[in-house]
């Protein structure tokens, strides 16, 4: 009988310094965000963690002191976030642009440790625009609007820096301009420097593959500020759009022309499960 206790008690010590040792071999990503700029990270929430978005863009800073560089103008998008356990997380939002509803998954494949070199995810979402007289009659179905998307988020801590690549593929709902729909083989690409502990600056450049979207691609930039309780990113881009079809599909600036729209994404972490390990 004693040895059995002194077995379990032994069981019990070794697991915990595993558990311990595999805690502290996890590399934290440069990367601060679920989101680097416009595009997802490799970044989850944690298990019973809400996150709350407010990402917000104003008008075209080329509008000058008339348009108060873009202030007269603006949309948004309401997101939430959940991480059910540490490697899944379920959110959905809701952007003022064609009042489009958007849905996606994302589970954690592996996490960068000291001997792992990268982490990889895997996201699938949907949107949806619900505006209504927009779209023609026989294309103005829900199925017609609907699109869907999948990417591998890779990212890599390197000290300070830290590189993200998100090959995936797109298949979009009914485009106005276009004149149908489309399949699109897409690349998001991001690099990250940690400028202190609170601070980190962002580039974010996301690429679709084909040459029926007008426009140029998304060019970010982006700045991490973690206030303890809310991250604050900064974001200076072409693109004003926030979620995944139209981002890839819908940049309406030009670095080149002077088109950019200034914004923010603010993120608050709401803790929803009890941890004992919590104290007061």
């Amino acid at each position: 009988m004693k040895r059995i206790s002194l077995f379990l008690l032994l069981h019990v010590i070794l697991t915990c310094a595993a558990s311990g040792q595999e805690e502290e071999n996890v590399i934290e990503n440069a990367f601060q965000g679920t989101r680097i700029v416009n595009g997802q990270s490799a970044n989850l929430a944690g298990d019973g963690e809400l996150r709350l978005l407010i990402q917000h863009r104003f008008g075209d800073i080329s509008g000058g002191l008339y348009e108060l560089f873009g202030l007269d103008d603006a949309s948004m998008r309401l997101g939430f976030e959940y991480g059910f356990g540490n490697n899944f997380n379920l959110g959905v939002g809701r952007s003022t642009w064609l009042k489009t509803y958007d849905a996606f998954a994302k589970y954690r494949l592996v996490q960068q440790k000291s001997d792992f070199p990268f982490s990889a995810v895997l996201s699938v979402g949907s949107s949806v625009p619900t505006i209504r007289d927009y779209f023609p009659e026989a294309s103005d179905n829900f199925s017609d609007k609907l699109s869907w998307n999948a990417q591998l988020h890779l990212s890599k801590t390197m000290g300070i820096f830290a590189l993200h690549l998100s090959p995936g593929f797109l298949e979009t709902g009914y485009l106005y301009d276009v004149g149908g729909n489309l399949s699109v083989f897409t690349l998001g690409t991001a690099a990250s420097v940690r400028i202190s502990k609170k601070v980190s600056a962002n580039l974010e450049y996301l690429a679709p593959f084909n040459s029926d979207i007008m426009g140029d691609n998304a060019l970010s930039l982006g700045v991490d500020l973690d206030t303890g309780g809310h991250l604050f990113q900064l974001v200076l881009s072409n693109n004003n759009r926030m979620f995944h079809q139209a981002v890839y599909t819908n940049s309406t600036g030009s670095w080149g022309d002077g088109n950019l729209y200034f914004g923010f994404n603010l993120i608050r972490e709401f803790k929803l499960k009890y941890d004992p390990g919590w104290t007061e």
